[in-house]
């Protein structure tokens, strides 16, 4: 009865997981066919907050800075 119950929940719970492996690099070509809402997800992704009222281009340039930091260490 409850083998149903443990197989969703990890299926649940594998879900998360596989979404904080997608992102393993940043294109920079594909960063302006992106909405602000895409680039927000990114950037939470590789460690940064970003805020939505700002430009599409000053969210992609914060994008690229992060990733230039993140390429020297």
């Amino acid at each position: 009865m409850f083998g149903w119950i443990s197989k969703s929940w990890k299926k649940f719970v594998d879900s998360f997981v596989v979404e904080e492996t997608k992102l393993k690099t940043v294109v920079v070509k594909d960063l302006k066919d992106k909405t602000k809402k895409e680039l927000e997800k990114i950037g939470r992704k590789i460690g940064i907050e970003l805020d939505r009222r700002l430009t599409k281009t000053k969210l992609i340039n914060k994008i690229k800075f992060k990733a230039k930091l993140n390429r020297r260490k």
